[in-house]
């Protein structure tokens, strides 16, 4: 067996179960003297996950190689897949950053990525990537995955012929769970015929993904405009590369594409819309993006004694500089700058105006409004609204901006 996508002169983190499949791997990198090291993760979901861990601590300190685990003491109750995952994957990521690991090695093989390409298609998914992609970034770590071209049943028989201790997880076996349902019904039982054709299937629709992203201009992923003019199937392609770079766990369904090009295509020009439990869609006029998280207001407030310098991390303000252009002078003082608030005006011309209605007219976007900074004088009277410019350039002159 040989390693694809792996280099000697790096440093690699093995994501471990005890499984016959990370166990050969595990082997197989002792074997050819690749620098790594493993990490496993203890649920305490099953009652052999304590046996597992002792049995790799075990073949770890046989082998001479650094075993990292990570006891999960919280109880996983809700969203146990998803929630095992993002444990196990910042554990990873921990690891890479404090100990200078150049990518985590998973043991997926071929039969993992059949499964999952079937998958896409009874759910009918709009994915980036048909299958397993042997390399991606998850939470900005690397991955590589360089058993793709072995079956399961070759990384039994090597853990067997080379007396490699191993578990089988019994949960693999319930098929009430998609997954299995696939793995033990479908791909076990394929002919050596029926999967060649089917891993030729994958290719070539992976082959038509990058044909098709070729045709795409990059530059303009969240233009509102541009992705309206690219017919259906580019627009899920679309979407699910901007999903899947903020978090590769989530994946968006034909359904999902069809929510979202209708919320793209309002009325409204501004808002954010919840596309499933953890994904938002935030859009702002011709610009929109993704988020993990809902948009809410910042609060914040400053006060400047006297005519200084004010640097924070939502605006700048050097009022040493001529300030007739802001509207204040210096029986303003002490001045107070916060973010802006629902029954906000200031008087223009003689006339009072409400501050939001003035950024909804500059079509200021609405998560910058959250944070937009008025500036009131020793009365709290609002004295100052900075303008909102979409070609806005920073220069060294300037006496006050939002940043």
């Amino acid at each position: 067996m040989t390693l694809n996508n792996l280099d000697k002169s790096k440093k690699y983190l093995l994501a471990c179960s005890f499984g016959p499949d990370s166990m050969a791997l595990f082997h197989l990198l002792k074997e050819n003297n690749y620098n790594f090291a493993c990490a496993i993760v203890n649920y305490h979901l099953r009652e052999e996950s304590d046996s597992e861990v002792s049995g790799l601590l075990e073949y770890g300190s046989e082998s001479n190689v650094k075993v990292y685990v990570y006891d999960v003491k919280e109880k996983i109750q809700k969203n146990v897949e998803a929630t095992c995952r993002e444990i196990r994957y910042k554990f990873f990521k921990d690891l890479c950053e404090q100990f200078g690991f150049d990518a985590v090695l998973v043991a997926h093989h071929q039969d993992d990525l059949i499964e999952t390409y079937l998958m896409q298609k009874e759910r009918q998914n709009s994915p980036i990537f048909y299958g397993i992609s042997p390399e991606t970034m998850i939470y900005r770590i690397k991955v590589i995955r360089p058993l793709l071209d072995y079956k399961k049943a070759d990384l039994v028989e090597y853990c067997d012929k080379n007396n490699i201790p191993y578990a089988i997880d019994k949960t693999n076996f319930d098929i009430s769970i998609m997954r299995n349902k696939i793995r033990h019904n479908v791909v076990s039982k394929m002919l050596e015929k029926e999967r060649e054709q089917i891993l030729k299937e994958i290719k070539e629709a992976n082959l038509k993904l990058e044909n098709m992203f070729a045709l795409i201009d990059n530059t303009k992923l969240c233009d509102v405009n541009y992705v309206l003019k690219l017919d259906f199937t580019s627009q899920c392609y679309v979407l699910n590369y901007l999903v899947k770079i903020l978090d590769q766990s989530l994946s968006l369904s034909k359904k999902n594409v069809g929510q979202i090009i209708k919320i793209l295509k309002s009325n409204k020009p501004n808002g954010q819309f919840v596309v499933f439990r953890g994904l938002y869609l935030f859009k702002e006029y011709d610009f929109f993006e993704f988020g993990v998280n809902k948009a809410e207001p910042q609060e914040f407030k400053y006060t400047l004694m006297c005519p200084g310098v004010l640097d924070t991390p939502f605006f700048y303000l050097n009022f040493k500089m001529d300030t007739s252009d802001r509207n204040v002078d210096f029986n303003d003082y002490p001045l107070t700058i916060r973010n802006i608030k629902k029954n906000d005006f200031i008087i223009i011309n003689g006339y009072k105006a409400k501050a939001q209605r003035l950024l909804i007219d500059w079509k200021v976007p609405f998560r910058k409004r959250m944070i937009w900074p008025v500036i009131l004088n020793k009365n709290d009277e609002v004295i100052y609204i900075p303008r909102y410019r979409k070609d806005f350039k920073l220069s060294d002159d300037l006496s006050f901006y939002v940043k």
